[in-house]
């Protein structure tokens, strides 16, 4: 059992399954929603965005979508764990293919999309397959992202994601091609220098973007 915030959020993440990291926090908490609403959490594990912007921002409803039903059966007793403090939101928890929600809602039903998204695209693959599928980008890809992104959240729609900091140019032309415009970019640094950009995108608009530090 670990706290996520200071005001007592609790998460339980069992053995075996993709233990979150200090990236999902910062996405979860530079997240900004309204409480009317409807947010969809893509590839949301075992709920560390989705615990987070409920705690954060109390949004109507959250769609909490992943592919793995060992993570959502650990998100949906997460959610009991802390149902006292997010009596606010309605929660949904699906288990299915992201790239495929679309056929399961309403198209553009979203205000809001997140996602901490796969996005090693190289190197040795875990034995343990529910690290794989939070990790490597075979299973949605920056372009997959941008175009469920563009079927699930509406026109003027805000998304929410982050990606290494050497896939800056390569993701602002997929979410462009797919008519959305990067509004903000956050760098996150380390020891070694900026490592991650967390970006805020919206679905038409203008061109123009700040870039936080």
């Amino acid at each position: 059992m670990e706290y996520l915030n200071d005001k007592g959020l609790l998460l339980e993440q069992p053995d075996g399954l993709y233990k979150f990291s200090s990236d999902a926090i910062a996405l979860g908490n530079y997240v900004q929603c309204h409480t009317n609403d409807t947010v969809i959490d893509i590839g949301c594990g075992t709920g560390v965005l989705t615990l987070l912007i409920a705690d954060n921002h109390h949004p109507q409803s959250i769609i909490s979508v992943d592919i793995n039903p060992a993570a959502t059966t650990q998100l949906r007793k997460n959610l009991d764990l802390n149902r006292k403090r997010l009596t606010a939101t309605k929660f949904t928890v699906i288990t299915t293919d992201a790239r495929q929600l679309h056929t399961q809602l309403r198209n553009q039903v979203a205000d809001v999309i997140v996602c901490n998204p796969p996005y090693f695209d190289t190197g040795k693959k875990s034995q343990n397959a529910h690290k794989n599928l939070a990790r490597h980008d075979d299973t949605l890809s920056p372009t997959e992202l941008a175009t469920l992104c563009t079927k699930n959240v509406k026109y003027g729609g805000i998304v929410y994601f982050c990606y290494p900091a050497n896939q800056i140019a390569k993701v602002i032309t997929i979410f462009e091609n797919e008519n959305f415009r990067i509004k903000e970019i956050k760098l996150l640094a380390n020891h070694k220098g900026v490592y991650l950009a967390l970006f805020k995108a919206k679905k038409g608009g203008g061109h123009h973007t700040t870039m936080l530090v």
